[in-house]
């Protein structure tokens, strides 16, 4: 090192040049290259018998801006940023300080140019600007006395350019600092601070900002600009609102259903509404249990809803209220999810009690209306019957007086003719009017068509019919009254083969179908028999009418409709003349009477 003013002044001249850690070059007026440092061929490689163009910028002529040139006319030092290309030949930006050196006269004669190489810089700073613009949210920078400094393209775009302006004036177009201002709190603390802030966009339209502010500088006790950051919440705040009221709504309608609502996590009860607690007798202020509420639901209900992939349906069943009495009700359940995540169940509980009276009362009205039918049809018959006497009588009185022997015999023939069908008759009604009492009992439902068609097998051969029973797959078991579907079934089969007989076509079908539709059972006779018109179909139903003549009494069909009808179910007729007949037998199953207890 230098230890006098002289050794100082001969390392200045002979240490110095070289020493700088900026790259430093020394040019003529020829832009030749006379003398660079180890920085300057360090940074744009080899310089002796090179031009400044050439090293500086790769060229192989004066720069047409050329500002050494402007310096040689001048005499004037300049800095300049600039652009070009380092060793590797890679594009460099650098800061040049051009000091003119001049002679005895003041002609300048040399320029001294000192390169600082800036690219990292420069890209950090491009870095730092883009990432600055590019964040999601506002960002501007205050000064200490909240003029806003910079801003990033966010808060331009929705606020304009407020650069310059109070923060205040910016933001909220007011004419003084806000009250509870999170800036001011981080300039007189130095510390991080948040604070809800309602601004205005350049539209008018009222935006909610979370802002944040944080203290800027080379350490945490000296700065002189503060950061605020501000997210848009507008939205969030807004699905806040709406999930709030839809909260509230939900609440108010799961309070106010009338069918039962309960809902369940993984350990506890949670949702428990008035009309659940009303349908199974729980106190107000009781708190059910998962295990009490296993014990309410039909057995294995909850396991059942908990490994099902949608909901679960169970339109008939019984749950047990908290003091044990057994209920009707139909039942949803679902499970709860969130994702793949599994968070609960949920039920909807309807009260059965009010629907099944009223299918109680439907029932007893159509038994009492197939009653009605029953006596109209009988004061048809008789009247029938009367009439048939009294022509009878009219023929015996008349050959009496007459003493005609013909009028005679055909008198007492009439009435001999329709005293057996009196007869006949009133078996008949006797067996309609005690009928037997429906005993339903766990039964194969397509056994019994079968059964009926073996039954009537020899017959339809016998008249060149083809008799055949088709049956559905995977029919389950039903509560039926075996004696009294097998007579249904006989009564229909029977009328579908004589429809066959009474017809012209030489040859003719009749096929009997079991079947299931939608949890109903359904039977079906179709034949493509003589048909009925529509004067006919009227009177299937509705008193002892036949098509038979004097062959039948009209009361099979009559029966047939009192059996489906206690059976909770309906007969429909469907028919075309000369085409055919189609008697099809409905029964829901929820409708089903229940199985009797086994006879002692």
């Amino acid at each position: 090192m230098p230890k006098t003013l002289a050794d100082l002044d001969n390392w200045i001249r002979e240490s110095l040049f070289d020493s700088v850690p900026m790259a430093v070059a020394v040019i003529d007026r020829d832009f030749n290259l006379v003398k660079a440092n180890a920085a300057f061929e360090e940074m744009f490689g080899p310089w002796r018998d090179r031009k400044c163009y050439s090293v500086y910028k790769g060229r192989n002529e004066v720069c047409v801006l050329c500002k050494g040139s402007a310096a040689f006319d001048d005499g004037l030092p300049r800095v300049n940023e600039e652009e070009g290309y380092d060793r590797h030949g890679r594009l460099t930006r650098y800061i040049k300080h051009t000091l003119p050196v001049t002679d005895e006269n003041g002609r300048v004669v040399f320029l001294v140019e000192i390169s600082t190489d800036i690219t990292e810089t420069e890209r950090i700073k491009k870095d730092h600007d883009l990432l600055f613009d590019q964040v999601p949210c506002n960002i501007a920078i205050l000064d200490r006395n909240l003029n806003v400094v910079k801003t990033n393209r966010r808060v331009r775009e929705s606020f304009g350019p407020i650069d310059g302006k109070k923060c205040y004036e910016g933001f909220k177009r007011l004419d003084r600092e806000c009250v509870d201002c999170p800036a001011r709190k981080t300039l007189e603390d130095g510390k991080l601070h948040t604070a809800h802030s309602v601004v205005r966009d350049l539209s008018g339209e009222r935006v909610d900002l979370l802002v944040t502010t944080v203290p800027m500088g080379l350490d945490e006790s000296r700065f002189d600009h503060v950061m605020e950051m501000g997210v848009d919440i507008t939205q969030t705040l807004k699905l806040e609102d709406e999930l709030t009221i839809a909260h509230s709504v939900m609440e108010a309608m799961i309070a106010t259903s009338i069918d039962g609502i309960i809902a369940l996590d993984e350990k506890r009860v949670t949702i428990f509404n008035p009309a659940a607690r009303s349908l199974m007798n729980v106190p107000d202020g009781h708190t059910v249990t998962r295990r009490e509420l296993a014990a309410m639901l039909p057995d294995g209900f909850l396991d059942w809803v908990a490994q099902a992939p949608a909901y679960v349906y169970h339109p008939d069943a019984a749950i047990t209220t908290l003091d044990g009495e057994e209920v009707p009700a139909r039942l949803v359940g679902m499970r709860l999810t969130v994702g793949d995540r599994n968070i609960g169940m949920a039920f909807s509980v309807q009260d059965l009690r009010k629907v099944k009276q009223l299918e109680k009362e439907k029932l007893t009205a159509e038994r009492l209306a197939a009653v009605g039918q029953t006596v109209a049809g009988l004061a048809h018959g008789v009247k029938n019957l009367i009439t048939g006497l009294e022509g009878g009588l009219y023929m015996l009185t008349s050959g009496m007086r007459t003493g005609k022997a013909e009028r005679l015999a055909q008198g007492l023939d009439m009435l001999s003719r329709n005293v057996e069908r009196i007869s006949v008759f009133v078996k008949e009604f006797l067996s309609f009017s005690k009928g037997r009492q429906i005993r339903a009992q766990k039964c194969e439902p397509a056994a019994i068509a079968k059964e009926v068609v073996d039954l009537y097998a020899a017959k339809a051969r016998e008249l060149n019919i083809s008799l055949t029973h088709e049956e559905a797959p995977d029919i389950r078991p039903a509560n039926l009254d075996y004696e009294g579907m097998h007579e249904c079934l006989t009564n229909l089969v029977g009328n579908a083969i004589d429809a066959c007989r009474m017809s012209d076509k030489p040859e003719c079908r009749v096929t009997v179908k079991t079947g299931e539709e939608e949890d109903a059972l359904v039977y079906e006779v179709t034949d493509d028999g003589t048909g009925m018109d529509y004067e006919v179909k009227k009177k299937v139903f509705t008193n002892f009418f036949t098509t038979k003549g004097s062959g039948g009494t009209g009361l099979g069909l009559l029966m047939t409709k009192k059996i489906v009808t206690e059976h909770g179910g309906r007969i429909d007729l469907t028919s075309e003349p000369g085409q055919g007949t189609t008697f099809r037998i409905v029964l829901p199953r929820e409708r089903l009477p229940k199985a009797a207890p086994p006879a002692a």
